[in-house]
């Protein structure tokens, strides 16, 4: 019955969208400002039909992944490492606090002079930019393990590696989790934004391509299927953050 209502309010709120884009459509009596819904629908038919967006779909996702698992890979690992250090906390908490609020965008001029216009810059531009999230919301579950915790592990007189598998990586899973949420969606968005200034390849690309030749129909209609990736990814992600962590609703 849940699901049905939440249908239910999709399908209502994207007809009531889809209508005031159309009226607004004809009010400007201007297809090239802004196309109609039907031309967008009828443009992804057509750049999926004819093949031309999906190698930009397989380069954005592949960028995307690529600089995602390896900000996980790094960022969990320094966030546990730091998280259970109070010396490493006192000299890297400066460094890392000065670097955080900097935008992933801002690295891109760098990255271009350090790896040029194409895959490498893309992928260095992701990685900063999952790389916070994952950082520290691990960095935070870990110095948020109630104290308790710790006298069970020395009460049993826990090895490292057991404390660390029985009670840490337990404890602090939901937050590893929840920086990852965050970070595919930075990264998506990023990804964007970087292939549009540095790339060669990719959705950003497609865009920027399409706006410098005045598509401005393929500009919408690549936009709508980044939109609906995006999502999709999230849902993977929160998919996948609600079976692990099952047991926390019990």
């Amino acid at each position: 019955m849940g699901i049905m209502i939440n249908i239910w309010k999709w399908m209502v709120s994207l007809f009531f969208f889809f209508l005031i884009w159309e009226i607004i459509s004809l009010l400007t009596n201007n297809t090239f400002f802004l196309p109609p819904p039907w031309e967008i629908m009828n443009s992804i038919w057509y750049l999926f039909s004819s093949g031309i967006i999906i190698p930009h779909i397989i380069a954005s996702l592949e960028k995307t992944l690529i600089g995602f698992f390896i900000a996980l890979v790094i960022g969990s690992f320094l966030g546990y490492v730091i998280g259970l250090s109070k010396f490493l906390r006192e000299y890297f908490n400066p460094i890392i606090e000065l670097m955080r609020p900097v935008p992933p965008i801002a690295w891109i001029p760098l990255a271009i002079v350090w790896f040029g216009i194409g895959y490498a810059s893309s992928a260095f531009i992701i990685f900063i930019a999952a790389f916070f999230p994952i950082f520290t919301n691990v960095y935070f579950g870990v110095t948020s393990i109630p104290r308790v915790y710790n006298r069970i592990g020395k009460n049993y007189n826990l090895t490292p590696l057991q404390k660390f598998t029985n009670i840490i990586f337990p404890f602090t899973l939901p937050y590893l989790l929840t920086g990852c949420k965050t970070s595919i969606g930075f990264s998506w968005m990023v990804v964007i934004a970087a292939e549009m200034i540095a790339g060669n390849y990719g959705l950003g690309y497609f865009i920027e391509a399409n706006r410098v030749l005045l598509k401005t129909e393929y500009v919408i209609a690549t936009m709508v299927i980044i939109g609906v990736i995006g999502y999709l990814m999230n849902r993977l992600v929160a998919l996948l953050e609600s079976r692990v962590t099952a047991w926390r609703t019990k």
